[in-house]
């Protein structure tokens, strides 16, 4: 049987972007969250529905980080310096989310 999939709006991925900052600064909230992440979901303003999966939190980047980006990394719109605009997944989150593939 598939696994039922909810999908963040804009306002709930900068929501979980906070959520998931606070807890690369705070391993004690990691483990709350890796415990009962419903309800530190709700904390954070998220109303997530019951009988979907909870998402995982994603492992701290190396380095320096700004929340700031990591609210662009998760939905917002980038401004690219040509002042063209560019999904963050293309423009930031590759090397910010994943690693730089170089």
């Amino acid at each position: 049987m598939a696994e039922s999939m909810y999908v963040f709006g804009d306002e709930d991925r900068r929501k979980f972007a906070r959520l998931v900052a606070a807890t690369w600064e705070d391993g004690g909230l990691r483990g709350r969250y890796d415990g009962d992440p419903r309800t530190l979901l709700s904390q954070y303003g998220i109303a997530y529905p019951e009988g979907v999966p909870t998402p995982p939190l994603p492992a701290r980047p190396e380095g320096e980080f700004d929340i700031a980006e990591l609210e662009s990394a998760a939905g917002s719109v980038a401004y690219t310096t040509d002042g063209t605009a560019s999904s963050i997944g293309t423009a930031l989150c590759n090397s910010f989310c994943f690693g730089d593939p170089q």
